[in-house]
């Protein structure tokens, strides 16, 4: 009761000058990203970055999301931070696909996926690293694992890329059969 007291002995009243009020809140300016271009040719981009691992540069991190989707905006400030740049861009080469809604019917870009092995998408993003072989370093489960992208702390996904180089450099090499897990 005393606390309706107080908020109502500090409400406005028709004699309160309008300069004296609050602005009104305004709604938050909506955060825009162009991580994954609609406009750009997917195909092309992926076999660049193939040919790049093939080449023996680095590997080929492929991210299949939408700017629409919050994991994979997330996701993607992550790998384009200063931070795992500094950590892993010598190794690494980063693309991003965009895939629109995938599992709504309206994807885009799902042969380009389905190159790898992925026929259908559960979601998004899902991320892939090709090596030297051209192909994938993780399993199809491991990709649609990254889904929840936007949940992880940062610290989750440098440790699954630091297990990913810590598995590259030892005698058995990462397979599609061995996932790597976050």
């Amino acid at each position: 009761m005393k606390l309706l007291a107080l908020a109502l002995a500090a409400a406005p009243t028709a004699a309160t000058p309008l300069a004296v009020l609050p602005p009104p809140l305004a709604a938050p300016a909506p955060v825009l990203t162009h991580y994954y271009p609609a406009d750009a040719n997917a195909a092309a981009q992926v076999e660049g970055a193939v040919a790049e691992a093939r080449a023996g540069g680095r590997r080929a991190v492929l991210v299949f999301g939408a700017d629409w989707c919050s994991d994979s905006t997330a996701l993607a400030a992550i790998l384009k931070s200063d931070l795992w740049q500094a950590h892993f861009g010598k190794r690494y080469s980063l693309t991003f696909i965009d895939v629109n809604r995938p599992t709504r019917g309206q994807g885009r870009n799902q042969d380009v996926i389905a190159r790898f092995g992925i026929d259908k998408m559960t979601g998004t993003p899902e991320l892939l690293v090709i090596g030297q072989d051209g192909k994938p370093l993780n399993t199809a489960q491991d990709a649609h694992s990254w889904r929840d992208a936007g949940d992880r702390p940062v610290s989750a996904v440098f440790k699954w890329f630091f297990k990913l180089d810590k598995a590259g450099t030892e005698a058995a090499a990462v397979t599609p059969a061995a996932p790597i897990k976050p």
